[in-house]
């Protein structure tokens, strides 16, 4: 009778283990990987926000525009223009509010600030909506202001 040595567990995957396909796989897998990866494009917004030795300063600021986001509306104030009040639950309300802002910006062409005045708890991607509109009305100035 012939007499075999048992091998243990470790020196079985000591012998065994062959990392070359996996590491093969590894360098095929990690290009392709980073090839079809989908970057995304990270934007800043230039916005002004007030001062910290003039607090009062955008509310006092010349012919500026002010849109006021609440809950129910949109309120846009300017100098020389009446308020416009526009409901948020009403049908289409970002159409009506650039229309309000385009109308705003063309009575005033050189006037290219608006300051939105926005509640503590308004939704940031609601703000960033109405920043939008008003540079797509013609009022790249934007400035951001809390309500009191």
């Amino acid at each position: 009778m012939r007499h075999t040595r048992r091998r243990s567990l470790r020196e079985l995957i000591a012998e065994d283990l062959d990392t070359m396909p996996l590491m093969n796989l590894f360098v095929a897998l990690i290009p392709m990987l980073l090839i079809s990866a989908v970057f995304l494009n990270v934007t800043v917004i230039d916005m002004d926000g007030p001062a910290a030795d003039a607090p009062d300063a955008a509310a006092d600021a010349g012919p500026g525009l002010e849109i006021a986001v609440t809950g129910e509306a949109y309120t846009v104030r300017g100098r020389g223009l009446p308020p416009v009040r526009i409901a948020r639950a009403g049908e289409e309300p970002q159409k009506l509010l650039a229309a309000a802002l385009a109308e705003a910006a063309g009575r005033h062409p050189g006037n290219h600030e608006v300051t939105v005045v926005s509640l503590p708890d308004t939704r940031y991607d609601e703000i960033i909506a109405v920043m939008d509109i008003a540079r797509g009305a013609g009022l790249p100035g934007v400035a951001l202001r809390g309500a009191r």
